[in-house]
């Protein structure tokens, strides 16, 4: 049960590591999903200790204080995942970046599992002995996981969408300097900094392309928690490279300015 338990809570916290700043309402839902998952881990501690206590002494008071903490840290599992779920929509949806479709899809996946969690609940509600707790546990991981996926993937194509829109810019940047360096005299020093920035962005756009390969990835039939975790693996390493490359496209528009 406790590996159930772990399975629930890797999956709803697979989008944690994000490339660009939040908004302040999508920190308020990033706020609210770490409160809940803080609410959860507290609860889960009492059930683990519920279960303890039941294998000292198993009395029908301490029997029945299992089922309770059960009933509880699966509620607020799905407190935890419903808060993540909303977060990850308005992330999407506030994003003047990202393309509609990929909203539209990141929409439909939220929407059909919100609408589940609903059925969980009432699920968790029914649970009047210790079998049934396994039994909804299962449930509950076998019905969600999937949707909980889905979401993650989509995740990671919106983050690819805006790391190469991002690269994009930047090399449009450098073209540009580059041309205005080119007119320059005793311009090595600037057009040494540009191949840094060429380099840079290349290196950039490789790692993009090994996320969106691993985001795609993010399917039950595979490993998808690994997937995910390469995905934002590799946008953080294309991260550094892009910021590498603005400090260089920093410094040559400075050059320029000051000739």
């Amino acid at each position: 049960m406790k590996k159930i338990i772990a399975t629930l809570v890797l999956v709803t916290s697979m989008a944690t590591n994000a490339l660009p700043a939040l908004a302040e309402s999508q920190n308020e839902l990033r706020q609210t999903w770490l409160n809940a998952k803080k609410i959860r881990l507290e609860a889960d501690a009492a059930y683990r200790q519920a279960q303890l206590d039941y294998k000292k002494d198993k009395t029908l008071e301490n029997d029945q204080r299992v089922i309770d903490a059960a009933k509880t840290v699966l509620n607020d599992a799905l407190d935890e995942a419903e808060a993540w779920l909303k977060w990850k929509q308005l992330e999407a949806d506030d994003n003047i970046d990202v393309p509609e479709g990929i909203k539209n899809n990141v929409d439909s996946d939220v929407e059909a599992n919100l609408a589940k969690i609903d059925g969980f609940r009432a699920d968790v509600a029914g649970i009047e002995n210790r079998l049934q707790v396994i039994g909804v546990f299962i449930k509950i991981v076998g019905g969600y996981t999937g949707l909980l996926t889905d979401v993650a993937r989509n995740s990671g194509a919106m983050w690819v969408h805006i790391g190469e829109q991002l690269a994009k810019k930047v090399s449009e940047y450098e073209a540009k300097l580059r041309a205005a360096a080119s007119v320059m005299t005793d311009n090595a020093e600037a057009l040494a900094k540009l191949d840094v920035v060429k380099k840079e962005v290349a290196t950039a756009k490789g790692k993009i392309e090994l996320a969106k390969t691993a985001y795609e990835n993010v399917r039950l039939t595979g490993t998808p928690l690994i997937k995910f975790a390469e995905g934002n693996a590799h946008l953080r390493q294309a991260k550094v490279n892009l910021i590498n490359a603005q400090i260089q496209l920093n410094s040559v528009f400075n050059l320029i300015i000051n000739k």
